[in-house]
């Protein structure tokens, strides 16, 4: 392996230092926090089915998970992740809605006393079913489901408006459909201050909200910002659980 030039060799390292982290967790308990890993390489290194590291724990822990873009100012559930734009739909209808509801309970770092925002798929949330019927078939019953659980939410409403100032004061959490509808404007907004968290799993795994920037690599350019972070989050969850006090819930 050469420094910053990814290769098979150097997805297969990568893909099997986690599950060694994995296995680690599974014997001896403790939080997870996972670098960046390029997918492409992972897959190319013979594993044709990786999707990502959110995907990856799942499987592994036999649990629905869902990724939680986690800033200051701004948290963000993507509700499908590293799947093409077309097979969106399909990913909407497959998602564990109790499995989603009991992560949004679970997590302390969205705010439930303000309303949660689910945005809409098509242009304009689909216009009444006039741009797409997705919202109408798929994401209104999704909704009227975690209500009922007793989550306040608003929607389907039309992303393009949804992340000024007044929206981000506003809402607890939005629900995105897709990874780019909901992480760019995050990263847009969070800069490198945002940490990538993992809800579902029996224990706490967070992560940068960057990728692994082979081209700056050994230049004394990268920003360690995000991964103090990931720290600072995981050393929360040490001290409580050292002090005895209840499990400290990202």
């Amino acid at each position: 392996m050469k420094f910053g030039k990814p290769s098979a060799l150097s997805g297969k390292s990568a893909l099997a230092t986690l599950s060694l982290a994995v296995r680690f967790q599974k014997e001896g308990g403790g939080d997870l926090i996972t670098l960046p890993l390029s997918k492409e390489w992972v897959i190319a290194s013979g594993a044709s089915t990786f999707r990502g590291h959110t995907e990856f724990l799942a499987e592994e822990y036999r649990t629905q998970t869902f990724m939680l873009m986690s800033g200051k100012d701004l948290q963000v559930l993507p509700l499908t992740t590293h799947v093409p734009l077309v097979k969106v739909p399909e990913f909407l209808k497959e998602v564990d809605l109790d499995s989603l509801a009991d992560s949004i309970f679970s997590c302390q770092k969205i705010d439930l006393k303000k309303p949660i925002v689910f945005l809409g798929l098509n242009p304009h949330a689909g216009e009444g079913g006039k741009i797409g019927k997705e919202e109408v078939e798929i994401l209104e019953p999704i909704i009227q489901f975690l209500k009922k659980k007793g989550l306040k939410v608003e929607g389907p409403l039309s992303a393009d408006s949804m992340f000024g100032e007044s929206s981000r004061k506003k809402f607890g959490l939005h629900i995105a459909c897709y990874h780019d509808q909901g992480l760019i404007p995050f990263k847009m907004w969070e800069g490198k201050r945002g940490v990538n968290l993992t809800l579902g799993l029996p224990f706490i795994r967070v992560s940068p909200d960057h990728g692994t920037a082979f081209d700056i690599a050994g230049k004394g350019l990268a920003d360690s910002t995000s991964f103090v972070e990931c720290l600072n989050r995981v050393v929360k969850d040490l001290q409580a659980k050292r002090s005895n006090k209840e499990k400290f819930r990202l």
